[in-house]
C-alpha cells in the first residue's frame, strides 16, 4: 500500500471513535501511512451515505469527519469509484449544509441582518420569507415526540390509548404535507403550518420548529433545518 492507493474497509470492522457502528465497505484514499496505520480519506460515494448524526456528532466534538484511521490489516486495496475533484465537491456539499459558520449566514441573509436573536422583528422576516419560499411539495415527519404524546413514547402509559389518541392527533412519525402558514405567530412556538397528514388527509396547525423535512435532496430540506436551529439556538 501507498499513499494515493483507494482501499476500502473489510467487512465486519468497527469505528475506532464510535463503538457501535460498523463501518465495513467504507472506500477512499490514503493521505497518511505511519506504521501498522493507515489514514484515508473517505471517498464522495462513502460521504454521501453517512449519517447526519455520525456528521453532527464528530462536529460538535470537533473531530474529523472526512478521514478515518485504521490498522493496515483492516482495509483492502480496491479501485477508484471516483475522482479527486467529486470529493472535494462532495466535502464542500456537507460543509455548506452542516457548518455552523454557512448556516449562520444564511440565517442572516434571510435577516437582512447581523442580529440573528429570535425576536418579534426577526420572527415576522423569517416567517415573510418562508412563507414566500417553502415548496407545499415537501413531506415532513416530526423531529421528536410533540408534546401530547410525550407521555406515551416515554412509557407508562396505555399503548391501546396512545394508538386510538393517534387516530385523531398528529404523532410524530406521521409524514405531512403543508397547505398553509397560520397568518398568527404564537410567542413561544414561532411559526406554525397547516398540514395534511398523508394517511388520511386529516389537517392540524403545527409548529414548523417541531418538523423535519424528510429527504436531504429536497429543496427545502436546509430551508427547515436552518429555521428550526435558528429557533432553538438563537432564543
Amino acid at each position: 500500500m501507498k499513499i494515493g492507493d483507494s482501499i476500502k474497509v473489510k467487512q465486519g470492522i468497527f469505528s475506532p471513535d464510535y463503538d457501535d457502528l460498523i463501518i465495513g465497505g467504507w472506500q477512499g484514499r490514503i493521505i497518511e501511512m505511519n506504521s501498522d496505520i493507515v489514514t484515508m480519506e473517505l471517498d464522495s460515494i462513502t460521504l454521501s451515505k453517512l449519517s447526519e448524526n455520525y456528521i453532527i456528532d464528530s462536529l460538535a466534538e470537533d473531530s474529523e469527519w472526512t478521514l478515518i484511521s485504521l490498522e493496515v490489516e483492516e482495509v483492502e486495496i480496491v479501485k477508484p469509484q471516483d475522482n479527486q475533484n467529486d470529493v472535494l465537491q462532495k466535502q464542500d456539499e456537507i460543509n455548506s449544509q452542516y457548518s455552523c459558520e454557512e448556516e449562520e449566514k444564511r440565517i442572516s441573509k434571510i435577516l437582512d441582518s447581523q442580529d440573528t436573536f429570535v425576536t418579534e422583528t426577526n420572527l415576522l422576516k423569517y416567517y415573510k420569507y418562508l412563507k414566500k419560499n417553502v415548496q407545499k411539495s415537501c413531506v415532513l415527519t416530526g423531529m421528536e415526540d410533540f408534546d401530547w404524546e410525550e407521555p406515551y413514547v416515554i412509557g407508562g402509559w396505555s399503548e391501546d390509548e396512545y394508538e386510538k389518541k393517534k387516530l385523531t392527533n398528529p404523532s410524530y412519525t406521521d409524514h405531512f404535507k403543508i397547505v398553509g402558514f397560520v397568518d398568527k405567530i404564537d410567542d413561544c412556538k414561532g411559526i406554525i403550518v397547516k398540514v395534511k397528514r398523508l394517511s388520511d388527509e386529516q389537517k392540524f396547525d403545527l409548529p414548523l420548529w417541531d418538523l423535519k423535512v424528510i429527504g436531504k435532496d429536497s429543496a427545502d430540506y436546509l430551508l427547515i433545518s436552518d429555521y428550526s436551529s435558528w429557533m432553538t439556538n438563537h432564543q
